[in-house]
């Protein structure tokens, strides 16, 4: 089993049931443990920021494949409720570690928990379905997935300091 730590805290593992030829891109089934429980609401946000925060640069006009529309939308990823989002997301997700089978500590490009809650909520929201959305079911067998993409063989982590300190009181 592969496990998700957080702050010297297991939050959960996977088997990564899913992964590419290459083996550096991975997907699994997500088991959270209780404490993990209480973290994965500000980590598994960062799909619905990012949704969000595309619809929000949709309805300005924002076009960041321009260079004026990328300058636009980095002042709205900085200013905005929704950038601030991403960004208090990004600085829960920076503090995960995810080790192998044996516990040594894998370096990842990029890792993201998917809760299937949220998923359902985002497809009503963004798809422009008027009808209610699809209440969760206790009786789903996985309520959370986690797909990620290991670094390159010898990477160390990335210096994530900034992230770590940004404000995630706005995710809860």
């Amino acid at each position: 089993m592969y496990t998700v730590w957080m702050n010297d805290h297991k939050i959960g593992q996977t088997q990564f049931e899913v992964h590419a030829p290459n083996l550096r891109k991975r997907a699994g089934c997500f088991h959270p443990t209780p404490y993990g429980i209480t973290v994965l609401p500000g980590i598994t946000a960062m799909m619905p920021a990012l949704f969000d925060f595309h619809a929000m640069c949709r309805d300005r006009g924002i076009d960041t494949d321009t260079d004026e529309g990328a300058e636009s939308g980095l002042a709205a990823f900085e200013f905005s409720a929704e950038g601030r989002r991403v960004q208090a997301a990004a600085a829960m997700i920076a503090q995960l570690e995810l080790r192998d089978p044996d516990g040594r500590v894998l370096a990842w490009d990029s890792i993201l928990i998917t809760d299937t809650d949220d998923l359902r909520g985002m497809v009503a929201k963004h798809s422009g379905d008027r009808s209610p959305p699809a209440t969760p079911s206790d009786k789903d067998p996985v309520r959370f997935f986690i797909s990620t993409t290991l670094a390159r063989p010898g990477a160390a982590p990335a210096d994530i300091d900034e992230l770590v300190d940004a404000d995630t009181s706005e995710l809860c």
